[in-house]
């Protein structure tokens, strides 16, 4: 029995000072590193530092301007508006699927739900040189068509994603209230 219980030391012993050499190890080479990637962060010598180019030809929302434009869609019980999107940037850039929508208050929260995309249209890629224009139907129902209950009053904004972007472009609204049936269309040349 006193064997095994000194046997039973030794190897506790071992797997302890194993793991504290591992953990020196470890941690050794991690302040290394750290220190190494410090010493770099904190030099004055920017010559290594290469300026952001932006390869992707997608338009992102700081390279565009949102207007709203006169369309000639609607139909009975429903009006629409056009989205013009700008290319106010530097470069050409392109702009294809659909842009995502949605009705927001003055202080920011979204009124309804976001607009459906429109079934049946092909979505293609436009590009936009500079000063150019691309536009999207916004196709919203008439409030009265509907029961109190079911519409949701309140928007004083539209905010509008440009396809494939995460940033968005604000705009007055003149639509006030979300109606099921509130839906976008893909985006086409002007």
């Amino acid at each position: 029995m006193k064997a095994t219980v000194i046997i039973l030391s030794i190897v506790l012993g071992v797997i302890l000072l194993g793991g504290v050499a591992f953990g020196a190890y470890w941690y050794g080479t991690s302040q290394n590193d750290s220190s190494s990637n410090n010493a770099n962060n904190n030099s004055s010598d920017n010559s290594n530092v290469q300026p952001k180019v932006v390869t992707e030809p997608t338009c992102n929302a700081d390279e565009l301007t949102l207007t709203l434009g006169e369309s000639d869609g609607g139909g009975a019980g429903s009006l629409s508006l056009n989205l013009v999107f700008t290319n106010s940037g530097t470069r050409e850039c392109t702009l294809g699927g659909y842009p995502g929508v949605s009705l927001v208050n003055d202080n920011g929260n979204q009124i309804g739900s976001p607009a459906d995309r429109a079934t049946g249209e092909d979505a293609k890629t436009v590009t936009l040189a500079v000063n150019k224009s691309a536009v999207a139907l916004l196709t919203y129902p008439e409030e009265g068509n509907f029961d109190a209950d079911v519409c949701a009053d309140g928007a004083t904004k539209l905010r509008v994603y440009p396809p494939n972007d995460y940033g968005y472009l604000s705009v007055a609204s003149p639509i006030t209230a979300w109606c099921p049936g509130f839906q976008v269309g893909a985006v086409t040349a002007q």
